[in-house]
């Protein structure tokens, strides 16, 4: 596929122009293939329908329909085709009236070689820059499974019939904060890109390992330090090229931790997402920070234990946070650490549960939203910049004693408004009162605003209003005369079944059966 073939149309009503046309194209080089003659326009039209050209050489005065109007067909239908006039002296103005139907060049007859090669190279280089950029872009939105326009037909059906290997690579650790849902780029490197900008060349690689490949690209993802190798016509078994092709990138980049993903098995390019993200979650599922790992797709996973802290930790860490004990929690934090590197689990293992332990310090701590997402952006910063799994603990300790001693008690003003909350609604407990706008009356982000209430009283807002609103509902419910409908109503319950949930759930019974009582 990179030695893409020129495929050249000649349309001439003279045999013998045709003939030598033909034979002086075939002479400047095999790139150029002709596919077809034919001696009118609508002769040519016939062809390119089945065998679309990437160049149309075309007389102009021709009988049945002449090059003009075919200069026209093709400048509207096929605007992919270059279309270069073969003029005589007396045709000239007319050669000159196409220019307006995007006419690459033209030709005076006789045809002279080297005009001739001068031409057929310029829009080789034209033609072959654009299939280069249509494949790629062909292959990026395969990958990402976006939808192909009608445009890309051509290359699709260049490419449904290639063998592509894949071979995923990680320079140090994943940005699992963005890559869950890894996205390549708009734009693959071609081996000139990359040479120029990371000095390594697959070119020069390839060149000298004990395999071929016919071409390749480079699509980096978002983050930039993942990037996915697709080979086309690899003459090697993929796990043959893979070890030469990971020793290469470790010898680059002798400072990174290398992570490379490789599918022993060839994909075809309708299928090439879910080869994508079989490689991608083996990546996030294997990569462990510190470590380089040459991990075929096919080779059994390591059995890991559940990525969460156990009923220990959980109670150690509320007791050092509840303390504001931040050495406790520091050394307790540090031997997990230690734990985690000597077990070598990955760094999503890792990931998990550090979430689970911010969800703790969330729920223990005064902290409003905006200073948790700080914390949570600055821990997770720590994890993946760091190729060392102890120095991300210490860094990560000393990050969240830091948010503990800011926050483990409950401000002056907010405990104030707590209270003056708890107030408001034991007043206005019986009306149409919502979550939301409770925060906006107090200035409080609602979910904030349930966990300071939770912390600091036991029970949410709405536990709170609905828990009075039931002790009055057992009251109203003595009164026979009072249907459920009209105390649900009274109590500021938005409809009747609501009412006779929430009453079960406080007493077990529905509010007929506790009347009937």
């Amino acid at each position: 596929m990179k030695n893409y073939k020129i495929k050249v149309l000649v349309v001439e009503d003279e045999n013998l122009l045709l003939k030598n046309i033909q034979k002086k194209i075939t002479a400047v080089s095999p790139d150029f293939q002709i596919i077809g003659e034919a001696y009118n326009g609508k002769e040519a039209l016939e062809i390119i329908r089945n065998i679309p050209p990437d160049i149309v050489f075309t007389d102009i005065k021709m009988p049945i329909m002449d090059g003009l109007e075919l200069a026209r067909i093709l400048y509207e239908d096929y605007p992919d085709i270059s279309t270069v006039i073969v003029s005589g002296y007396d045709d000239f103005e007319y050669a000159r009236t196409v220019l307006t139907y995007r006419v690459k060049d033209y030709l005076l007859k006789p045809v002279q070689p080297e005009q001739l090669k001068s031409i057929l190279f310029s829009l080789r280089d034209t033609i072959t820059d654009k299939k280069k950029a249509d494949v790629c872009s062909a292959l990026r939105r395969q990958l990402n499974a976006e939808s192909l326009p009608p445009s890309s037909d051509k290359i699709n059906g260049i490419l449904d019939h290639a063998d592509l290997s894949l071979f995923l690579f990680c320079l140090d650790n994943l940005k699992l904060r963005t890559q869950i849902q890894g996205h390549i780029s708009d734009a693959g490197i071609y081996s000139d890109m990359w040479a120029s900008r990371y000095d390594f060349s697959w070119d020069l690689l390839f060149k000298e390992a004990d395999f071929t490949v016919s071409d390749f690209w480079i699509f980096p993802y978002d983050s930039e330090n993942i990037f996915l190798l697709v080979t086309e016509g690899l003459s090697a078994a993929p796990e043959s090229a893979a070890p030469l092709i990971f020793r290469n990138l470790q010898h680059r980049f002798p400072s990174s931790f290398i992570n490379l993903v490789y599918d022993k098995h060839t994909a075809k390019f309708p299928h090439l997402q879910d080869s994508l993200q079989a490689l991608q979650n083996r990546l996030i599922s294997s990569l462990v920070i510190g470590k380089a790992s040459l991990i075929g797709l096919q080779e059994a996973e390591p059995v890991l234990p559940p990525a969460i802290l156990s009923k220990n930790s959980v109670s150690y860490f509320h007791t050092m946070t509840a303390s504001n004990n931040n050495a406790g929690f520091k050394t307790a934090l540090l031997q997990l650490f230690g734990e985690w590197k000597e077990n070598t689990y990955p760094q999503i293992w890792v990931h998990k549960v550090l979430m689970q332990l911010l969800s703790l310090l969330q729920q223990d701590l005064y902290i409003s939203d905006e200073d948790y997402e700080k914390m949570y952006r600055r821990v997770f910063e720590i994890l993946e910049a760091q190729n060392d799994l102890i120095s991300s603990g210490e860094k990560i300790a000393a990050e969240l004693t830091h948010w503990i001693s800011l926050t483990s008690a409950i401000p002056t003003d907010i405990e104030i408004t707590i209270e003056e909350l708890d107030t408001f609604i034991r007043l206005h407990y019986r009306e149409n009162l919502s979550l939301t706008d409770l925060a906006d009356k107090y200035h409080f982000n609602h979910s904030y605003l349930t966990r300071i209430f939770k912390k600091q009283k036991g029970q949410s807002p709405l536990k709170l209003i609905n828990s009075l609103r039931i002790e009055d509902a057992k009251e109203l419910l003595l009164n026979p005369e009072l249907s459920v409908r009209e105390i649900s109503e009274m109590l500021g319950f938005s409809d009747q079944h609501y009412f006779s949930r929430s009453f079960k759930n406080f007493t077990g019974l529905s509010p007929n059966e506790y009347r009937n009582m």
